[in-house]
């Protein structure tokens, strides 16, 4: 599998790339992950209660699959591959474990979370799209192997499972605990009727 894994990343992994290339790179390693976190609070605006509680399905999804990624490098400790001399990094990265990607296990459990409710699935699917250009471009610029995409994408969805049973007790004890913060902050908006109370 190591073997299969490495020989991906080389071909994936740019050995000679315009700087056009490495600037698109870059933007989409570090930059379109924002997509994810602009997307749940913007629908926030407009939503109902129960597309604000789709909306808090995901979020919950996500603070698990980085609490799965954070244990999971901690009891196993797969190095990135420029700390093993493989490839080429175009992007400065401290040493931390490579497996299961942070960016990729988020994204994709704010995918799995959304799906969970049947209004949100486009959205979902949207989203899931636009994480393949991330998961590309990370291993592109030479900070991941395949292999912790995949290993994201696991996370992802195991933490969108975990937080399933969530769905009708925390959910929205969580979203009536932050409305009424938010009805308060965002007062003049709602009355102009720009978002939604």
């Amino acid at each position: 599998m190591e073997a299969l894994n490495d020989t991906l990343f080389l071909w994936i992994n740019a050995s000679d790339p315009s700087a056009a290339a490495l600037l698109l790179g870059r933007v989409l390693a570090n930059g379109l992950i924002y997509l994810f976190p602009l997307y749940l609070g913007l629908s926030w605006l407009r939503a109902d209660a129960a597309g604000r509680e789709a909306l808090l399905q995901a979020a919950v999804s996500a603070a698990i699959a980085m609490l799965l990624s954070w244990a999971i490098a901690k009891f196993w400790f797969h190095p990135r591959p420029f700390v093993v001399g493989l490839g080429r990094q175009y992007i400065p990265h401290a040493p931390t474990a490579s497996f299961p990607s942070n960016h990729l296990s988020f994204a994709w459990a704010v995918c799995a979370g959304l799906a969970l409710h049947p209004a949100r699935r486009r959205a979902a699917w949207i989203l899931a799209l636009a994480a393949l250009p991330i998961a590309w471009a990370r291993i592109y610029m030479g900070i991941h192997f395949p292999l912790d995409m995949a290993g994201a994408l696991l996370t992802g969805l195991v933490a969108a499972g975990i937080g399933l049973p969530l769905r009708n007790t925390l959910i929205p004890v969580l979203r009536r605990g932050i409305e009424p913060a938010y009805r308060l902050v965002f007062a003049w908006p709602i009355r102009k009727g720009w978002t939604r109370a």
